[in-house]
């Protein structure tokens, strides 16, 4: 037969922007249908007077705002930025992008109602879907307003948890017996369930149709997710992921249709944990952790085209996350055979990837570069597999 050349190893990298947009963080990028690149992240502005007369600290400061900016099919340079969503007088945060089966462009965002006294523990969520995005500048948004989950569960996951850091303290200890109370009369607040829901990773249009949007409570550390078959009309509420200490889950769909968790770690495993569904999303099975390191740091996974999986992450146990790395699986998840460095500067800071993989194969990785700027490669897997 004819012989099939391999694939050439490609890498480009490039910032999305230069200058002071103050600290900026926590990146989510999305390929349109038409073929380019739109991506958000957190930023409070440029530094002044005025920032610090009214307290502002970094991330939780009442001016932060989404910013986002577009990469033009065929550009060379990312379009100047602009302000994606600002709610006034509060600090929105954690923005995620997806685009759903009917090509709507989804933005997912937290808002938090009381900084600095209540940071993530305040937020409420909020998103925005739009038809008409492709555009320079921001997209028409068709539909804004708020989501407030209320998955069923909850109770029985944090009872549960209470008894076990019972159990775990024994007569020895009153860290366990404390940890226990605190979640119990957590639980009695109503804005604990209700408020602290963040996301962080992209949505994930499922096979059937359905819209799925990853989430987790930063009051309970735990996840859950909310599905959508309408737009963001009516939601569905999966039970929480049946393990606290594992938060931002990213999602991806494996070809038989199971949904695979990928979770950043608040344990003290220091591991990527993981989670299966086979019903669409509804229920999990227990996290466990992976042989990937994670020093409580954001990752986020996709399915390839191929059919293998892809992840990104700081593939170290602690912090600095000084190294980000890629790592592919040709057996959904059970093993990562091929890891690459994406950056690995000692005592820098490279955090809360986004990636994507585009029409033509190519995969878009952004992540938060020093907390300056936003940082962009793109990349094929004959890059990740090729031996450095």
């Amino acid at each position: 037969g004819r012989a099939v050349r391999a694939a050439a190893p490609t890498y480009r990298e490039r910032f999305i922007f230069s200058g002071d947009r103050g600290h900026v963080h926590a990146s989510s990028i999305v390929e349109t249908p038409k073929g380019s690149l739109l991506a958000v992240w957190y930023e409070n502005g440029p530094k002044d007077d005025a920032y610090y007369f009214r307290g502002g600290d970094e991330d939780k400061s009442d001016d932060v705002r989404i910013g986002g900016a577009r990469l033009a099919r065929g550009a060379e340079a990312w379009a100047e930025p602009f302000v994606m969503s600002d709610t006034f007088g509060v600090s929105d945060n954690n923005p995620a992008l997806g685009i759903d089966a009917q090509n709507r462009l989804w933005l997912v965002h937290a808002t938090l109602l009381a900084v600095p006294a209540r940071t993530w523990g305040s937020a409420i969520l909020q998103y925005r879907v739009s038809t008409d995005y492709e555009s320079l500048g921001v997209p028409r948004w068709d539909r804004s307003t708020v989501l407030i989950p209320k998955p069923d569960g909850i109770d029985e996951l944090i009872a549960r948890a209470a008894d076990d850091a019972r159990r775990r303290s024994g007569r020895q200890s009153p860290q366990g017996v404390q940890r226990a109370r605190e979640l119990l009369d957590r639980l009695d607040d109503p804005f604990a369930r209700r408020l602290g829901w963040m996301p962080r990773v992209h949505p994930v249009a499922l096979k059937d149709g359905a819209f799925l949007v990853p989430l987790a409570n930063e009051n309970f550390n735990f996840a859950a997710m909310a599905i959508t078959r309408d737009g963001g009309e009516t939601w569905t509420f999966s039970k929480p992921v049946p393990s606290l200490g594992v938060t931002q889950p990213s999602i991806v769909q494996l070809r038989d249709g199971r949904l695979l968790a990928f979770f950043r770690d608040a344990t003290s495993a220091h591991r990527v944990h993981r989670s299966e569904s086979k019903d669409g999303g509804l229920t999990w099975s227990e996290a466990t952790p992976t042989a990937l390191p994670n020093p409580g740091g954001g990752i986020e996974a996709i399915a390839l085209s191929s059919g293998d999986l892809a992840i990104v992450y700081n593939d170290k146990e602690t912090s600095p996350r000084d190294r980000l790395a890629v790592s592919i699986s040709s057996d959904e998840g059970a093993t990562w055979g091929s890891t690459r460095h994406i950056e690995n500067t000692p005592g820098a800071r490279f955090d809360y990837p986004s990636v994507v993989q585009g029409r033509d194969g190519s995969i878009h990785v952004t992540y938060s570069y020093n907390l300056k700027t936003i940082k962009h490669v793109t990349f094929n897997d004959v890059w990740v597999k090729q031996v450095p």
